[in-house]
């Protein structure tokens, strides 16, 4: 497979909208990397520059030690899967499949060896006959992706391609896709907007937003230490909750405001005390509150409204409400809570993230 290597790419549409912004990446050869964030992020605009679909404004791209900015999309050993499928209707699956290969004209029994080989890694074995419109959508999807396998690329590039399936078989495709990279060992780019995907699947996720990359990391050190409040609210589902309010001392390090304070750690406030007084942002993931202290002290306690239960099965969503803010936990089924109950509530103080106000920046991450 390849190694694909972006140096400071951007792009410029209209001579002032600046869709991707000195972007420095690095895939590293049979890495699955997803590329994560919100519409118009530029993570599409991305792919689509190292496909050679859209012509870059600025930098350099690589697949493996050859720059690759002139040239065409046909001579980069480049197979890509399309969020629409992108299928030739008139065309039965087999011929869809194998229509690449006869552009390159590949001998017959090659192109028959191959199409059957990858029919048999999809299971589509029994469909070659059919046409698009005979098909479901999963099944349209795993042709879309046995069009790029056949080609046996350097590259796999996938463009939300799980987006138009619906939500179960979008884990069942979410799973193929990832026994497919572990089966072909392949160096593989992938984008979405689902977080929920991108956690599941890569094996590095980069974050992208207004066209900037904010971190580069493993799924689970992401999620742990994210590098700012974007990339910590992005990142978990449901999503971190923020409280606004200040460091203060008071013969230890506190965070502080209207409605709660608690005690930051030892481990961190001993390099929080140059920041006492600022303006700053508690991160606490849903799963991080307790209706048990393991605690002597009060000072990491929360006291709440339950506004709204929403029961998941195997876990519990709880919407509440302090004196001026909403967030949302994450409880066992079996809590004995209901509408309108005053709870108090208690954090992981050991799962805390702390956030400039100002710049967004994390306090902690890389404490």
């Amino acid at each position: 497979m390849a190694e694909v290597r972006l140096e400071n790419v951007s792009k410029i549409f209209n001579e002032r909208i600046k869709a991707v912004d000195e972007v420095s990446l690095t895939i590293h050869d049979k890495e699955f990397m997803v590329l994560v964030g919100p519409s118009g992020c530029g993570k599409s605009t991305t792919l689509r520059m190292v496909a050679g679909l859209e012509e870059i404004s600025a930098g350099k791209i690589f697949i493996d030690d050859d720059l690759v900015n002139d040239i065409p999309p046909k001579d980069r050993d480049i197979a890509m899967v399309f969020q629409n499928y992108a299928l030739y209707p008139h065309m039965t699956v087999f011929e869809n499949m194998a229509f690449g290969l006869k552009l390159r004209k590949f001998r017959k029994e090659e192109i028959k060896s191959r199409v059957e080989e990858t029919g048999d890694i999809l299971g589509l074995q029994d469909l070659l006959d059919r046409r698009p419109k005979e098909l479901s959508g999963g099944q349209r999807q795993r042709v879309a992706v046995g069009r790029a396998i056949v080609r046996k690329p350097k590259v796999f590039l996938f463009d939300e391609p799980l987006s138009n399936l619906d939500a179960k078989l979008r884990v069942q495709m979410r799973v193929e896709i990832s026994k497919l990279h572990q089966k072909l060992e392949a160096t593989m780019i992938y984008v979405t907007h689902d977080q929920v995907e991108a956690m599941t699947m890569g094996d590095r996720i980069t974050v992208m937003k207004d066209g900037i990359i904010h971190q580069v990391e493993s799924p689970a050190n992401l999620y742990a230490k994210p590098v700012n409040k974007f990339v910590a609210g992005f990142i978990g589902s449901p999503a971190m909750n923020f409280f606004s309010g200040e460091l203060v001392e008071n013969g230890t390090i506190l965070f502080k405001n209207k409605s709660f304070e608690i005690q930051i750690p030892g481990h961190l406030s001993k390099n929080l005390i140059k920041e006492k007084g600022k303006k700053i942002v508690l991160g606490v993931r849903p799963e991080d509150f307790s209706m048990q202290s393991s605690e002597k002290e009060e000072y990491n306690s929360i006291e709440a409204l339950v506004e709204v239960i929403e029961p998941m099965g195997s876990e519990n969503y709880l919407y509440l409400r302090t004196d001026d803010q909403n967030f949302i936990i994450r409880t066992v089924p079996s809590i004995n809570v209901k509408i309108n109950d005053q709870i108090k509530l208690y954090i992981n103080l050991e799962n805390i993230h702390l956030f400039d106000e100002k710049s967004s920046a994390s306090l902690i991450s890389l404490l």
